[in-house]
């Protein structure tokens, strides 16, 4: 997939600029990665990203894991073998 169209699609989900450009990037590279940030995703978000990933047969499995004594979200994406 096209890392410029990805990226605005996965930004117009409501998805932080960051995490976007990010997931964007493993997405279009096709690598596996992970990341901590401290931008907020809400449910409404997330569960647009599921159902994106899923309408486009993106092949990765992507977990969101909050902090919430640190206020942080750890983002990991593998790519389906």
């Amino acid at each position: 997939m096209e890392y410029k169209t990805t990226y605005n699609e996965i930004l117009g989900l409501g998805i932080s600029e960051q995490d976007a450009m990010l997931l964007a990037d493993c997405i279009a590279t096709n690598k596996s990665c992970s990341w901590v940030n401290n931008d907020d995703v809400d449910r409404e978000s997330v569960r647009k990203l599921v159902t994106y990933i899923q309408d486009k047969q993106i092949p990765i499995d992507l977990s969101i894991k909050h902090l919430e004594t640190r206020n942080k979200y750890i983002w990991e994406v593998r790519i389906k073998e």
